[in-house]
């Protein structure tokens, strides 16, 4: 029997099963990360964008005049209006606070320069969500850090060398009881 032959192919079939393993904890951590990334650019991205911009000034620079002149920003949405007449419409952009929140401000865009968005929640003048038309409510979700990433790489390399160094260990200590003593 070859002790050291044996354990060398041990250590390498523990060695791979272990890079497998490693690679499916890869897998499985790669995918909050992979998601997290994409909602950090979508919200991104219709935070950057110019109805985002146009609401905060239309919200926060009280200076500026609306293209709807100075009563805008009196102009509240109404949920119970009586019928309008054929053809007539109310004309967002509205930008109005709620009656339990002072900080907080709403601003719903017209519907030809929405861009994908249907009301943007302000609360202490930073973006809190933002609806788009499609139902989905987006809030400020961080980039995924650098760590996650690092830890996607490496499973797969701690998943081959732990296992295998310990099968290595625990061969080189076992031959030194074995052998005999000259």
């Amino acid at each position: 029997m070859n002790f050291r032959e044996g354990t060398r192919r041990l250590a390498l079939l523990l060695g791979i099963v272990g890079a497998i393993l490693g690679g499916f904890a890869s897998y499985v951590e790669l995918q909050p990360v992979m998601r997290q990334r994409a909602d950090h650019q979508r919200f991104e991205q219709l935070a950057n964008s110019p109805v985002v911009q146009q609401a905060r000034k239309s919200c926060f620079d009280k200076s500026s005049e609306s293209e709807h002149g100075p009563w805008e920003k009196y102009q509240t949405p109404q949920k119970n209006l009586p019928p309008l007449p054929t053809g007539a419409t109310i004309v967002p952009p509205y930008c109005y606070m709620p009656n339990d929140d002072p900080d907080a401000f709403y601003y719903t865009p017209s519907e030809l320069n929405s861009g994908g968005t249907k009301t943007i929640h302000f609360e202490n003048r930073e973006i809190a969500s933002i609806e788009t038309t499609d139902g989905q409510t987006l809030y400020p979700t961080a980039a995924p850090g650098v760590w996650p990433c690092f830890l996607i790489a490496i499973f797969p390399v701690l998943g081959f060398f732990v296992p295998w160094g310990a099968i290595r260990a625990i061969g080189w200590v076992g031959t030194g009881f074995s052998q005999p003593t000259t």
